[in-house]
């Protein structure tokens, strides 16, 4: 009697078992229930130059500086964000574009310049040292 007591008392062991199924029950209901593919990007075809170019053409390309503090640069001018994509195709219609990083500009600030030239239709962009 006494033996039934004291275990009546004390609290009933909860067993991990049923724990660990409901996680992994969790987790498959998790990743079938969610999509990796909506994932947006930007089409990007990859030429890293020294800025020095052997072919001659016409037209002469137009080099975008991004500096440590995120300013920009058009060819040594000074220029915002907002107004680089419209600079661009207003007065250098149909130039390339060299993407220049310097003195260690951020990969996300070039991240965001790229993206900011695809939506304003710019698209033949280059990176150079």
């Amino acid at each position: 009697m006494q033996l039934r007591e004291r275990n009546s008392s004390s609290s009933p062991m909860i067993g991990l078992t049923p724990l660990i199924d409901v996680v992994f029950i969790l987790l498959i209901f998790f990743m079938l229930a969610s999509s990796f593919l909506d994932w947006k990007g930007f089409e990007m075809s990859v030429s890293i130059t020294d800025g020095r170019s052997t072919a001659q053409s016409d037209v002469r390309p137009v080099t975008i500086e991004v500096n440590v503090d995120g300013g920009l640069s058009i060819n040594g001018n000074s220029i915002s964000l907002s107004n680089l994509a419209p600079t661009l195709l207003h007065d250098h219609e149909g130039s390339p574009v060299r993407l220049r990083p310097v003195n260690g500009a951020s990969l996300q600030r070039l991240v965001e310049v790229m993206d900011t030239l695809g939506r304003g239709g710019v698209t033949d962009v280059e990176f150079v040292e």
